[in-house]
């Protein structure tokens, strides 16, 4: 069985990239799965992360991203084929980890930010025959059931492109920062799954929970924030351990190669994140 994972939270800069990655990797490399990670981003974080500017570059030039995807929705009728294949676009064997092989990569493109105002209008169109959040799923369709787990970094918004995530998936996480700006999202991140959910006619995602990112323990801030969350029985539960702002842990998005994940995320720190991606896995798989 594949497990479809929507990563996301309305606010940027709280290590969404790093968290979807970081997980792909560890189950990859410390539970034997097979993980394919999808940015929806139109940042375009994760391809950089994952492929460094020079190969994705390439890889743009060639339209060996999603962006043909969205284009074969919006010229439908007016192409004599379809321009996106997928086994063009997988970039296989993509986690810069010398010792994972198991994280493959669909990866975006900034051209995609232009397309997204002409989606939007597909949302609404009645006469439309495809729906805008309908894209992802009917693409990515014939290489699914190759992996165990799909994990999908999404923009910080709840427009087309989360919905073509949530569309898909059969529940979502949140990582976020925990101050006070950070976390106050959250609660509206479940109030828009929710009306996504019923205004598409699908079952609402599941609330898989929390993740602490870039924590200080020192803050206390920090430390209200995490007990406040923990606290408050209207939030997704929080998983266990924490990610702490360290160096390393946000050197990890660098463009170079690393002989293992202990040098990629730390040796100090590779003992919680392992418990973390646990923690995640056996949310996901009900365990």
């Amino acid at each position: 069985m594949t497990h479809v994972i929507s990563v996301l939270n309305m606010k940027g800069g709280v290590g969404k990239t790093t968290t979807t990655v970081m997980l792909g990797e560890f189950l990859a490399g410390e539970f034997g799965k097979k993980v394919l990670l999808v940015d929806m981003d139109p940042q375009i974080s994760m391809s950089i992360a994952m492929l460094g500017e020079f190969h994705w570059s390439r890889v743009n030039e060639a339209n060996a991203t999603l962006v043909p995807l969205f284009l074969d929705a919006l010229i439908e009728g007016r192409r004599s084929t379809p321009q996106f294949d997928v086994h063009k676009t997988l970039q296989r064997n993509a986690s810069d980890v010398q010792t994972i092989t198991g994280v493959d990569l669909l990866p975006s493109s900034y051209d995609v930010i232009p397309l997204q105002r002409h989606l939007a209008v597909m949302t609404v169109a009645r006469h439309s025959p495809v729906k805008a959040w309908d894209i992802l799923g009917p693409g990515i369709a014939p290489i699914m059931d190759d992996y165990d787990y799909v994990l999908i970094d999404c923009p910080p918004s709840l427009e087309v492109m989360t919905m073509n995530a949530l569309r898909i998936s059969e529940g979502y996480v949140i990582p976020t920062i925990p101050d006070v700006l950070s976390t106050y999202g959250v609660p509206l991140v479940q109030e828009q799954v929710g009306v996504f959910a019923e205004e598409v006619g699908m079952e609402c995602p599941r609330e898989l929970g929390i993740i602490v990112t870039k924590y200080r323990m020192l803050s206390s801030v920090h430390r209200a924030q995490v007990n406040r969350m923990r606290n408050d029985a209207t939030l997704p539960q929080l998983m266990e351990p924490w990610i702490p702002e360290t160096n390393r842990i946000a050197a990890s998005a660098a463009d170079e190669g690393f002989p293992s994940l202990q040098v990629k995320y730390g040796r100090e720190h590779f003992r919680a994140l392992r418990q973390l991606t646990d923690a995640f896995r056996r949310r996901v798989e009900g365990n």
